[in-house]
């Protein structure tokens, strides 16, 4: 009987995926990542301050890094499909065959919420084109109060929910057509969205626009303990810590730490 635990280093035809897109098709489905960028960006640069900047060059690099031993693990598994959550699974199962498939519904269900926060994102940005007063934007349908949590906060249904849930589905019919049909949608949504984002980043550069003095002091925020304002703070515990906890923020977006 054949050893689970051992990995042939040769593989049947039959068994192996079929090979439907080329690198360059890989490199566009993969370029949707840096819009996760987005999520955090802004959130990262009011919680640490002006070193906010190296928090993204650090994490950048550490996924940088980490890309190798993922491609090198994905190279034993040339039959199998899911990615990181596989491999999970192949060293949780030594342990109890239940863990197994525990690890993969986990790692996909950590990443259910990425569709949701996008998709509403999304929804946003497309409700922002609309005025304020319109009804578009007014219109809601409170289901259930949370008050015992936060005064006005509510569960409630409106136009940013049914726009997100259109997206999803039509992210869905997308992708149920096929990786290839996926990947050379996503190059379009790519270009547009990249493009003008690469743009902004690089012009300022040669038009003297960035500003050393932006960058000063390097040091993380604090909280003032007796005013209670947000300050320049220092690289002490506390700073370190906050830093620390930047990485950690952008750690999801950058390469999703809770795979490593």
């Amino acid at each position: 009987e054949q050893n689970p635990f051992v990995i042939p280093t040769v593989v049947d035809d039959t068994e192996k995926l079929k090979r439907s897109i080329t690198w360059a098709n890989a490199f566009w489905v993969s370029s949707g990542v840096p819009a996760l960028v987005l999520f955090s960006i802004g959130a990262i640069a009011a919680t640490v301050g002006n070193p906010s900047w190296f928090v993204w060059t650090m994490s950048i690099i550490i996924g940088f890094l980490q890309s190798f031993a993922y491609a090198e693990i994905a190279g034993l598994f040339p039959n199998k499909s899911g990615g990181a959550s596989v491999y999970g699974a192949i060293a949780w199962i030594r342990y109890g065959k239940i863990l197994a498939p525990i690890s993969v519904w986990c790692n996909w269900f950590g990443w259910s919420p990425v569709v949701a926060i996008g998709t509403g994102l999304s929804a946003g940005y497309i409700l922002s084109m609309f005025d304020s007063n319109s009804l578009v934007k007014t219109w809601q349908f409170k289901i259930l109060s949370l008050d015992f949590i936060k005064t006005d906060l509510s569960l409630r249904i409106d136009s940013t929910f049914f726009i997100a849930a259109i997206l999803m589905l039509i992210v869905f019919a997308v992708q149920h057509r096929g990786i290839l049909s996926a990947a050379r949608i996503q190059m379009i949504f790519a270009i547009s969205s990249l493009l003008p984002l690469i743009i902004l980043g690089i012009i300022p550069l040669f038009m003297g626009k960035v500003h050393s003095k932006n960058f000063k002091p390097f040091v993380p925020l604090m909280r003032d303990t007796i005013t209670k304002n947000i300050t320049t703070g220092s690289w002490d515990r506390a700073g370190i810590t906050l830093f620390s906890g930047g990485m950690f923020i952008a750690g999801w977006s950058t390469y999703a730490f809770e795979t490593a």
